[in-house]
């Protein structure tokens, strides 16, 4: 593995120029075996990173000005990646949503904040389940669902189900959740984060996750009643594809290794 890049930040666009940087100067070039675009190389790098002032905008990253190319995501993608993480609804061609899974936790965990104060650890939330590795086994078959009954009322508070019966199609990419988990906690009277992706794909996918994820915050921050905080951000394997380091490299105005 290589080293782990630690990188203190300040707004979104900031982590995204670093973190690119360090991934085009200092990641491992590998060949994807397995996967989402297989048969080709990643530049790849474990890293944690720091972004004190997450807020501020634009959310979106910018492009130098004069600059031919084309950044990577918009305010409009923001605002709806947003919704999508906040609500539970899933497209027919969709294997999962993040938003399936974050919808209730997001209403519950406001709810306990208010209820029981900020002193807590409690409030950490997941994103799928360990069946989700049945996502890449064309072999079995599962089917799951969970049901939260209120035990005063008797009354069915949530029901989700889970399957992989849509791996059976020919046409479909097994793929399962890159975003794992988010953990929250109040300090000084600010609502911070702590985000990990098991994957990250970084020019497509940073950008508009955490601008979503950002958005989701502030949010969460007005419903609890506290301030909107720093966020933290980390995965094992934050990447660029073989495709995009070209375009990478004309941002960064670097060429490889140099």
């Amino acid at each position: 593995m290589g080293k782990i890049a630690y990188l203190e930040t300040t707004t979104l666009g900031d982590a995204w120029f670093q973190a690119l940087d360090k991934i085009m100067m200092s990641g491992r070039r590998y060949l994807i075996t397995k996967g989402s675009f297989a048969g080709i190389y990643r530049a790849g790098i474990p890293v944690v990173i720091e972004i004190n002032c997450p807020s501020g905008r634009p959310l979106a990253v910018q492009m130098p000005e004069g600059s031919s190319i084309a950044p990577p995501t918009t305010e409009e993608d923001i605002e709806g990646y947003c919704s999508y993480l906040m609500t539970p609804l899933r497209q027919p061609n969709e294997h999962y949503t993040y938003g399936e899974d974050l919808w209730w936790q997001i209403e519950w965990i406001t709810d306990y904040y208010r209820k029981n104060g900020h002193g807590t650890n409690h409030c950490y939330m997941t994103v799928g389940r360990p069946e989700t590795l049945y996502h890449y086994d064309l072999s079995v078959d599962y089917n799951d669902t969970v049901r939260i009954i209120d035990r005063a009322t008797g009354t069915e508070i949530h029901e989700y189900k889970r399957t992989n019966q849509w791996n059976k199609l020919p046409e479909i990419q097994p793929s399962s959740q890159c975003l794992r988990g988010i953990d929250t906690w109040i300090d000084d009277g600010k609502l911070c984060f702590w985000v990990y992706f098991r994957s990250w794909d970084h020019w497509g996918g940073f950008p508009v996750n955490l601008g979503g994820i950002q958005l989701m915050k502030e949010l969460m921050a007005g419903e609890i009643g506290v301030e909107d905080g720093p966020m933290i951000v980390s995965s094992k394997d934050l990447h660029v594809y073989e495709h995009t380091w070209l375009v990478a490299l004309m941002r960064l105005r670097k060429e490889a290794g140099k």
